[in-house]
């Protein structure tokens, strides 16, 4: 199973039980300024989207992912797609040393099929537990089949090691869905994962941060820099 046909199967399910839940009262304002990254970081615009600040001393855009620099009083990317990965710097240039560390995060937009619609990103929602249960409970199965499929064309035994939890926050305004877990690969260091899901209109962005939870204390206060430098257009 590709990880698009598995998104659109995880944003199925949640759309089902989103389209029910009950708006808990008028949307927050959006944050709307977006001050400048901090010194060192570069700020990613994302085609359509929005943009998204890293520093560039602790990770990289994918290599293949198409970037074009533009010239402002801080450093930019420009791409034209919304989906994109970072990871741990080196790995570009296969350094050894890059292969010590895993660090990810990663957009990827899914669009509704015609006529769907969610709400804004800034709309307050409630669920209930028994909603976020059953959300829960179909990420988890999809998930598993995706491993499966992994581990059937041998890329090793993943699996997940802690189911973690599902919940709504906020984030700049916003309100995703985030669903916190880790997942293990073979013998290797287990991973700390956290998909954030953000409705809007017809579309809903997937941003993803994974790291080893042996390295919390160095990427969670990074990470979470990066979360709430996170911006959409509308």
């Amino acid at each position: 199973m590709s990880k698009n046909k598995l998104a659109g199967i995880i944003v199925g399910c949640i759309i089902v039980i989103i389209l029910a839940a009950v708006l808990a009262g008028p949307p927050s304002p959006p944050v709307t300024e977006t001050p400048p990254p901090e010194e060192g970081w570069i700020r990613l615009r994302i085609a359509n989207v929005g943009s998204i600040d890293y520093p560039s001393d602790f990770l990289e855009l994918q290599s293949g992912d198409y970037r074009e620099l533009v010239e402002e009083f801080y450093l930019v990317y420009e791409i034209p797609s919304s989906d994109f990965t970072l990871q741990q710097v080196g790995l570009n240039e296969l350094k050894l040393s890059a292969f010590e560390e895993y660090r990810r995060v990663l957009l990827q937009t899914v669009y509704l099929n015609p006529g769907e619609e969610v709400f804004r990103a800034n709309e307050k929602y409630t669920m209930s537990q028994q909603e976020l249960a059953e959300i829960k409970d179909e990420l988890i199965t999809n998930l598993n089949q995706e491993y499966a499929w992994q581990s059937s064309i041998g890329a090793g035994n993943i699996r997940i090691i802690d189911p973690g939890t599902l919940e709504i926050v906020e984030v700049n305004g916003m309100f995703p869905l985030v669903w916190t877990y880790k997942r293990q690969l073979d013998d290797n260091p287990v991973v700390l994962v956290e998909e954030y899901v953000f409705f809007n209109y017809d579309k809903t962005h997937h941003l993803t941060f994974a790291y080893r939870v042996q390295d919390e204390e160095e990427c969670g206060d990074i990470f979470e820099k990066i979360l709430y430098s996170f911006r959409l257009q509308n």
